[in-house]
């Protein structure tokens, strides 16, 4: 079906969430320059796609951005969505990644030598969500079978795994990517409130 400019709808949707994906990514890097950091965004590159580290017929996909600063170098992927995910099954507030790019992240950790962080922006609360990659794969989910979205089986992290900052009162920053609301929202989601504050997860 096609939208009023003659667009199949799935791919102005697209659009909108790799537009906003971008503005998501120069927000972050701006607040990790107001931290102290030196920012190499490897994911502006002239050959377009995502940014590889190439070696003898293999690639591996690299996170967006190279940070360094404070005595120390980590990669650093950001991915912006308009709120968390409640897992009815264990409880918990979640965010979600295809399992095949954080197969990717982990092999460039492995193959560099440097270790690697999630960045969430998360538009509905406001927060940038900081995680590293060893540490918020404890207490992970996967998906099963065969009911995931179209980038594939998901791996999923608990939020309480992040660091949780708060982006008000930050006027130095480019402002918020547009509010993209979900296309489906659970029954047991609806009148759940994300939590107030970070809280310690559960072992």
């Amino acid at each position: 079906m096609a939208g009023k400019l003659g667009v199949p709808k799935s791919m102005g949707k697209w659009d909108d969430l790799f537009k906003r994906g971008l503005k998501g990514e120069k927000l972050v890097r701006e607040w990790l320059k107001l931290r102290g950091f030196y920012v190499l965004p490897a994911s502006l590159i002239d050959n377009g796609g995502a940014p590889a580290l190439e070696g003898y017929l293999k690639k591996v996909i690299a996170s967006d951005h190279l940070v360094a600063g404070r005595g120390r170098t980590f990669w650093a992927e950001v991915k912006t969505y308009q709120r968390a995910a409640f897992y009815q099954k264990y409880q918990r507030w979640v965010h979600g990644i295809p399992i095949r790019l954080w197969q990717q992240y982990l092999e460039a950790e492995r193959i560099t030598g440097i270790p690697g962080y999630l960045y969430i922006l998360q538009l509905n609360e406001r927060l940038i969500l900081e995680g590293k990659l060893s540490e918020i794969e404890v207490g992970s989910q996967k998906t099963e079978g065969h009911h995931h979205p179209p980038s594939g089986p998901q791996i999923f992290f608990d939020v309480r795994r992040f660091k949780w900052y708060s982006l008000d009162n930050l006027d130095e920053l480019p402002p918020l990517p547009e509010d993209l609301p979900p296309k489906t929202v659970q029954i047991w989601e609806r009148d759940r409130k994300f939590p107030e504050g970070r809280q310690l997860p559960l072992i």
